[in-house]
């Protein structure tokens, strides 16, 4: 476990965002200065137009036929179905979280499955297949950080080198529940295992939950700053709830996907995840993929220890024709280095891809670039456009939130030092 990425993770859990020291107001307390339409570069919501980016709006399911996601806090049993822990620990039914997995999705039990894990450092990959009935993993600690899973895997391997770190000791084998996974990515033709298998935790599971557990990626600073896409935690299942729980990584840190094929990107189908009281942190394309996910009360820190190039918290790959990719409410966001990180750009993964970030009701603290918050597009460098409509006479915004010809990248009363909206220059 990266010791140093944990004590800068404490320091910015314990300090929380940066005061100044020439108001007698913090930056972040003060009321919101952006005011709709904002700029081209720095698009603002109106009030009005704010009311269509909310938590019921992102979740309502794309099938007309089936109910909207409505979830409830995460409530655990007084007694766990599995527990994880150091073998002879009184209670203990599996040392290893992956071998708690098997025997809870081997039950092929429609009810809910409940792991819990005791304190400790837990090195290895953990798998959580598609089944009948959702499984919950929390850690037992205090706190997050007393719960630890982690490994350094690169999307940059080899198949072998991969197999080799993900599957030392027979882990993964045929007949176990996660085999399908482990084979899809060491079956791979290709150079390299790529993005999608370079995941610390990877979960198909419909109605997963995770809480009080420290995720990462702990490849770090070990490569250099190009394309070594590093995920700590890639979840492809419907109506994912994470609580307390701190993602740490570089590049990709959080991969959210539609599907368990690693052609997930290009399906219509859109998963639903909220993501609350959590730590997420990476240097590029920090939150990436195509779903509907709700942070709120989420801390978001831009590392750039890697690489002094921009760094960017969010990459969405929305389709065009869906209305709700990422929201972010009530959290935080903070950036290493002198204003080079930006909040987001589209990862536009194919032409059919239209990224879709809110940022609202949240502070924006130093080292974002204010006067271009936005990036060009990740795959095509399709320039960056944002929408400022018309302002009708009695102040009223005019505009179409989707229009293709834009991005759908927008904010709404944020605070914080860089959350202001700098003016551009008259022609």
């Amino acid at each position: 476990m990266n010791t140093s990425r944990i004590s800068r993770l404490a320091l910015a859990l314990a300090f929380g965002v940066t005061l100044s020291a020439c108001s007698s107001t913090p930056p972040d307390q003060l009321p919101s200065e952006q005011v709709a339409p904002g700029t081209a570069a720095r698009p603002i919501l109106s009030a009005e137009e704010a009311k269509n980016f909310q938590q019921a709006r992102y979740f309502t399911a794309m099938d007309p036929n089936a109910a909207p996601w409505s979830p409830y806090a995460i409530r655990l049993p007084a007694q766990p179905d599995f527990v994880v822990g150091a073998a002879g620990t009184q209670g203990v039914t599996h040392t290893s979280i992956q071998a708690a997995v098997d025997a809870a999705i081997s039950k092929h039990s429609s009810t809910r499955q409940y792991i819990a894990i005791l304190p400790g450092e837990y090195q290895g990959t953990v798998y959580v297949p598609a089944a009948s009935g959702s499984v919950t993993l929390y850690g037992t600690g205090e706190k997050p950080l007393d719960v630890k899973i982690g490994l350094a895997l690169d999307s940059e391997m080899d198949t072998t080198t991969w197999r080799r770190a993900v599957n030392p000791a027979g882990r993964y084998m045929p007949g176990k529940p996660a085999w399908y996974m482990f084979d899809r990515c060491q079956s791979k033709h290709s150079a390299t295992v790529g993005v999608m298998c370079s995941a610390v935790v990877w979960s198909q599971n419909n109605g997963l939950q995770l809480q009080n557990l420290t995720i990462e990626n702990n490849l770090g600073d070990s490569v250099d700053a190009g394309n070594h896409q590093a995920v700590a935690l890639r979840s492809d299942g419907d109506q994912v709830q994470i609580d307390k729980v701190n993602i740490l990584g570089r590049q990709n840190t959080f991969f959210v996907t539609n599907s368990g094929v690693d052609n997930a990107l290009k399906n219509n189908r859109i998963t639903r995840t909220l993501v609350t009281n959590s730590y997420i942190e990476g240097d590029v394309d920090i939150v990436s993929g195509r779903g509907a996910v709700v942070f709120d009360n989420t801390d978001f820190r831009v590392m750039n220890s890697r690489t002094q190039q921009e760094g960017y918290v969010f990459a969405p790959a929305t389709l065009s024709n869906m209305f709700y990719g990422f929201l972010a409410v009530n959290s935080r966001f903070t950036a290493a280095g002198d204003g080079v990180a930006q909040l987001g750009r589209s990862l536009d993964v194919d032409s059919a891809s239209n990224g879709q970030v809110v940022i609202r009701d949240s502070v924006i603290n130093e080292g974002f670039n204010m006067a271009k918050p936005w990036g060009n597009a990740a795959i095509s460098q399709r320039p960056y456009a944002g929408n400022t409509g018309t302002v009708d006479d009695k102040g009223n915004v005019q505009r179409n939130l989707n229009d293709a010809n834009y991005n759908r990248m927008w904010e709404y009363n944020n605070r914080g030092v860089g959350s202001k909206v700098i003016a551009e220059p008259k022609q």
